[in-house]
């Protein structure tokens, strides 16, 4: 699928609801706000006001590195490292919403530590959190790509666990580095057609944001799904 067929398909599956979607993103990013830190508004309001520095670690860390998303790295995502851990939650909630199961409201907030995917999502959270960062200290560009070459690693660990698979410390990880082979460019490309929807949220003083967040995370989980199809939920 293209990069606008997949915001379409997003757009199509949230059409009916919004409601949902918009209530568990808010919930979140407040539980994380409170309980870890820096509200992820505030995050995005500072990462939009350094948006005159195109090439600068503030834009580059904070919009188009798949951890916004992702939850890959605290550090850089204004939250602490439980917090970014936390935020895995709507990972696995919106892939499940892609594939037509829309969880109930507390295990969509929760959905990271439930049905036996905590320890291995943990593991492999922590061990690219801390790959990511080792990376870094060669400077920007290679934690950049190797931040794109982990960032299916949630979703990849939330299918295995799912299909009843044992899933390691670096399964997933090694997994994730292999599927984004050739395609890290399509996933930075579509991570910056969202940078509208990142003005416009500043703009509307974090309103647009409500709506951001729900139709970011459905249309990264449609990017993984028509990457990775079934093959990790094979036993």
């Amino acid at each position: 699928m293209t990069r606008a067929e997949l915001k379409a398909e997003a757009k199509n599956q949230l059409r009916h609801n919004w409601g949902w979607a918009i209530s568990v993103g808010i919930v979140m990013t407040v539980f994380v706000g409170i309980f870890f830190g820096k509200p992820v508004f505030d995050t995005t309001v500072r990462t939009m006001n350094n948006m005159n520095d195109a090439m600068g670690s503030g834009s580059l860390d904070s919009v188009f590195k798949p951890g916004v998303w992702a939850g890959q790295l605290g550090i850089n995502t204004g939250v602490n490292f439980l917090g970014s851990f936390f935020l895995l939650s709507l990972v696995v909630t919106f892939l499940h919403f892609t594939r037509g199961e829309r969880m109930g409201f507390f295990k969509s907030i929760f959905s990271v530590f439930m049905d036996s995917r905590f320890v291995p999502e943990f593991l492999n959270f922590l061990l690219s959190y801390i790959f990511q960062f080792l990376w870094s200290l060669l400077l920007v560009i290679p934690g950049l790509i190797k931040s794109y070459s982990y960032a299916m690693t949630p979703y990849i660990v939330n299918d295995l666990v799912e299909s009843g698979q044992e899933v390691h410390a670096t399964t997933a990880i090694t997994a994730s580095r292999q599927l984004m082979d050739g395609h890290k460019w399509e996933l930075f490309v579509l991570n910056l057609s969202f940078i509208g929807w990142y003005i416009l949220s500043v703009i509307t003083f974090g309103i647009g944001y409500i709506w951001l967040l729900p139709y970011e995370q459905t249309t990264k989980a449609n990017f993984y799904r028509n990457l990775a199809g079934d093959q990790f939920l094979k036993k």
